[in-house]
């Protein structure tokens, strides 16, 4: 969904912000880029040795775009939670034939920071058509939703 895009983005490492702390080695303080890049230990090494004597330093200005794409890389594999979509499914399995409330799935789901009840709703929608969910009435007259 385009919110958990957004989530995923927020975290993400920038190539420009990037090549910007690795220009602080010119004052002296090198490998700040490697820290941002999730490469702690070599970021101390950077730091102490002056970038190598400015060698690595110098070095880092080529291999920036692959540490920063390691460093993106790293957050897809770590996951997060599961989609929207994968989690409307577990939940309506869970809930069995009493199904579940559009406000059960907002109560009990682990969504993205960003995530809004209409972006749910919408999540829903694509899912009964695509029949992965049953939509119904329960005895009180509330509308919800269960795996078919």
């Amino acid at each position: 969904m385009r919110s958990s895009r957004r989530l995923l983005s927020a975290e993400q490492r920038n190539l420009a912000l990037a090549y910007g702390l690795w220009a602080l080695g010119f004052l002296g303080v090198c490998g700040l880029h490697r820290f941002y890049n999730r490469k702690p230990l070599s970021g101390v090494l950077w730091l102490l040795t002056f970038g190598f004597c400015f060698v690595g330093q110098l070095v880092d200005l080529w291999l920036m775009p692959e540490l920063v794409q390691q460093a993106n890389a790293s957050l897809l594999l770590r996951g997060g939670p599961p989609s929207v979509e994968r989690q409307l499914v577990q939940l309506a399995r869970r809930s069995g034939e009493a199904g579940f409330t559009l406000n059960d799935a907002l109560l009990e789901m682990d969504l993205p920071l960003g995530v809004e009840s209409r972006e749910v709703r919408e999540e829903i929608e694509r899912l009964l058509h695509a029949q992965l969910l049953d939509v119904a009435n329960d005895p009180r007259g509330r509308v919800i939703y269960r795996e078919p």
